[in-house]
């Protein structure tokens, strides 16, 4: 059973498994593999021996004549510094970044958490970068526009919506109950409220 474990076939296919999107990548951040999660991202003929921001399209990879890595922003970028620490020896574990790409001419801002370690085969040394969306949570934690008299909230084409049809929306599945506080117990059932 664990001979298994050892053949490439099935570590792809373990890592196409993860929700997440998962790179293998050198140590100037190279994409050498990437799995099913990350294809929708990192998409078009060449992707393989191409640094991740210039695969992923990220806002600043044009910069600079050299692409990702050498331009003015590319020492604040935590993907590559993620994978620069974990290169020195520090694995770097869920680091929060919002990465920043361009998608049909439009900027796209993906609220992420970065993970990348070194795992070594044949001798090579490589780093295993998860980037986790977390967009659902950001959104979640960023300010509300809630109306102070019917408490709507207002989505992001404008429509006020009642906070249990934005909250089903964007949590799927999230149980939801209704109660009464005692201040509206008190208000609209005065002869309960005792």
């Amino acid at each position: 059973m664990d001979a298994i474990f050892d053949k490439a076939a099935f570590m792809r296919h373990a890592l196409d498994a993860v929700p997440s999107i998962v790179m293998v990548v050198d140590e100037d951040v190279r994409v050498l593999y990437r799995n099913k999660a990350a294809r929708s991202l990192l998409s078009g003929e060449k992707i393989y021996s191409r640094r991740a921001g210039d695969v992923m399209h990220c806002i600043h990879s044009a910069d600079s004549p050299g692409g990702c890595g050498t331009g003015p922003h590319c020492a604040d970028c935590v993907l590559r510094g993620s994978v620069n620490s974990a290169f020195s020896g520090k694995p770097v574990v869920r680091a929060a970044t919002e990465v920043r790409v361009s998608v049909k001419g439009r900027e796209l801002v993906l609220p992420a958490l970065i993970s990348a370690s070194l795992f070594s085969m044949d001798g090579q040394i490589y780093a295993l970068v998860v980037l986790e969306d977390i967009s659902e949570l950001a959104e979640l934690r960023s300010v509300l526009p809630i109306c102070s008299s019917c408490k709507k909230i207002r989505n992001e084409a404008g429509a006020w919506e009642p906070v249990e049809v934005y909250i089903k929306s964007r949590i799927p599945g999230s149980p939801l109950s209704h109660g009464l506080c005692p201040a509206c117990l008190k208000k609209h059932y005065p002869a309960n409220s005792d």
